[in-house]
Order: structure tokens, then sequence, then C-alpha cells
């Protein structure tokens, strides 16, 4: 069952960003992120199919690669032109750890009726 407000490690949704600008006219877009670490770095984004003021850009499962409060920030380049947007913050949550040892308490051996 996923939570679908609340972002872990290793989660792959679709980060979607609204810029309020037509982006079919820059060359480059990209959403720029700082790490809780305050390393940084770049995805590479698209332009929304269904809508051209909004940036989109799939998560792979290694980019989200710890727990913490992430920025995100949209970048778009052209020729003599770069702008940046707002920032946008996501808390992303450390997942239980993975686990191939079944338990060791016995389920109910009587049925409750």
């Amino acid at each position: 069952m996923a939570s679908a407000d609340k972002t872990f490690v290793g989660d792959t949704p679709r980060l979607v960003v609204n810029t309020g600008i037509d982006l079919s006219v820059y060359a480059t877009l990209i959403i720029k992120f700082k790490r809780p670490n305050r390393t940084t770095g770049y995805w590479t984004a698209s332009i929304d199919p269904a809508d051209s003021t909004r940036m989109i850009y799939d998560l792979l499962v290694t980019d989200l690669n710890m727990p913490g409060l992430w920025v995100v920030q949209a970048h778009v380049e052209d020729t003599d032109v770069e702008l940046h947007g707002l920032w946008a913050d996501i808390n992303v949550y450390e997942p239980l750890p993975e686990t191939s040892t079944p338990p060791t308490t016995p389920g109910p051996t009587t049925e409750p009726w």
C-alpha cells in the first residue's frame, strides 16, 4: 500500500513542476535539486504533454537516495536567457528495512468465531 502524500527513499513517482510560463520556447529544461546532505545536482526534464507550462521528470529508483528534506527548483535556458523558478521542498522518508526472515511469533491457532 503506497502513500500518495509521502515519498520514501527509492520511490519512483513523476515529479511535476508548475512553472507558469510556456516552456516550448526554451531549449534546456532541468530540475535542480539539493539533497539533505547539501550536495546538489539536476535532472533533465521534459515538457508535460498535457500542459506546456509544466515540466516533468520520472524519478528513478536511485534518484531519491537519502531521507530528509530535498529542495527542487525549475531552471530553463535558451540563447541569452536563463530563468529559475521558486523552489519547492520534498520531505523524503526512510522506508522500513527489507527482511527475508519470517516472523518468529506464530499467528492465531484458533478461529475467532
